[in-house]
Parts: structure tokens; C-alpha cells; sequence
């Protein structure tokens, strides 16, 4: 594992986009996941946008959602479907070869889980992967206590996660209880794995992920054992490590 910190979160963001575009250029073929949220906004449109100026081919790879709110999907404002349509493949010009996204409204969300899982088995393992950490330091949902060896799999939200939620909904509280989720298992199974953090809120989590032992309690720990794994962060994200 690494630690890149960089100056801000525009260099934050060029940083993850600039590796994401390695792997493809590597592998034309890579199956990548991205998450959703305020994080990788600037990473996002990054890769759009070096995807528009021809930088990079994504016409043979494959992408996979990270997560998703059980109760949502891409017609719903604030899923994570949805800000990858708006900040991701509605600016592309050229598309993936193949999108599997999680509809959290599925009537069977045990098939929608299974299909999932089915995907990455197909066209995995996962090229790249990139994450956020949440402030329990979940990676996805997989929240704090999970059980590292799940594969894609139905969660109930951390009680953290339930009160911070609502800034991605315009302050409404929205009776939400489960996420659907990569498991811990296919993202340490992924070549290249970067957890992208900034800003202040975020440095505690991130100390704790990165310098305290491995442990379930902070599922991002976990990247410490891997052996392509990166934490990239800002300054403000780092200003608590020591070493």
C-alpha cells in the first residue's frame, strides 16, 4: 500500500483519473468501478473528460457500480446510479462496451445481488477500483463489522451512515435501511485499488485507516494489505498522519 498526498482536490483528482487511464491503456479490456458522491466528482469528470479529448479507449472496457441504495436507482435524484449518468456517461462521447449498474428498486433484490456478482465473475477480476471512505471508514457499504470475505452482498446501513445521507438527497430524510454492495472480497481481489479522500472531516478516518491495525471496525483498513492499494489524498485529508 501507498500514500499519495497531493496538494488539493483538483490534484487529488487528476492523480486518480491519470491511474485509472494507466490500467485501460494497459488493458483495453479492464472492468473498473467507480463510486458515487462528493469525493469523486472531480475524478469523474476528469475521466470523462480525458475520454472525450481521445487520452484514452474505453470502447472495449467495462464498468461496474460500487454501490447503491436499496429503494433506488438511476431515475432517483441522489442514487449513485444517477450521479454517474449525470457526471459520467451522459458527458461521454464514446461508451463503455458494457455498464452493469445495481437497481435498488428491483422487485428481487437477491437476483439484482446475484447479477452483480455474475458480472464480475464474467469480466473480472476488477481492473481498477476506485473508493471513498465513509466517516465509520466503510468502503461501498460495506459498513463497520463486515465480514471481509463477502462478495456482492445486501447490508444494513451503519447508524453513521443514516445520519449523514441525507446531503445527498437536498436534506430530506428518506426511510432508507439497506445499501447493495461490492463486497471486501472482490475489491481486494481488484489489480489496483485507490481510496480517494479530502478535506479536513475526513482525517481522523483516514489516520485511523491507514496507521491503526487492520481490523472490521474500519473496513478501510483493510487496504493496507494490499499490495497495489492507494490511499490518495489532500493535504487537509493527510493532516493527521504521523508517519
Amino acid at each position: 500500500m501507498q500514500t499519495i498526498i497531493c496538494k488539493d482536490f483538483d490534484a487529488m483528482s487528476k492523480w486518480a483519473a491519470d491511474k485509472v487511464a494507466e490500467k485501460i491503456r494497459r488493458k483495453p479490456d479492464a472492468l473498473i468501478s467507480f463510486p458515487g458522491g462528493d469525493t469523486p466528482l472531480g475524478m469523474v469528470r476528469e475521466f470523462a473528460r480525458m475520454v472525450n479529448a481521445g487520452e484514452i479507449d474505453i470502447s472495449k472496457a467495462r464498468f461496474v457500480m460500487l454501490d447503491e441504495w436499496v429503494g433506488l436507482n438511476e431515475n432517483d435524484e441522489g442514487s449513485c446510479a444517477r450521479f454517474m449518468k449525470d457526471n459520467l456517461f451522459d458527458l461521454l462521447e464514446k461508451p463503455f462496451a458494457e455498464v452493469c449498474l445495481f437497481d435498488g428498486r428491483a422487485a428481487d433484490i437477491e437476483a439484482e445481488r446475484a447479477k452483480h456478482e455474475a458480472f464480475i465473475k464474467e469480466h473480472g477480476p476488477i481492473t481498477v477500483s476506485v473508493l471513498g471512505i465513509g466517516m465509520n471508514g466503510h468502503l461501498g457499504f460495506n459498513e463497520s463489522g463486515v465480514d471481509f470475505s463477502l462478495s456482492s452482498h445486501i447490508i444494513p446501513l451503519h447508524p453513521v451512515t443514516r445520519q449523514v445521507m441525507s446531503k445527498y438527497f437536498g436534506g430530506r430524510e428518506l426511510p432508507l435501511t439497506h445499501g447493495i454492495t461490492q463486497g471486501i472480497a472482490q475489491i481486494m481481489a481488484a489489480d489496483t485499488v485507490l481510496v480517494i479522500a479530502n478535506g479536513a472531516k475526513k482525517a481522523d478516518i483516514v489516520r485511523r485507516a491507514i496507521e491503526e491495525p487492520v481490523t472490521n471496525e474500519v473496513p478501510a483498513s483493510v487496504i493496507q494489505n494490499h499490495p497495489n492499494g492507494y490511499f490518495v489524498l489532500d493535504e487537509a485529508a493527510a493532516a493527521d498522519l504521523k508517519k
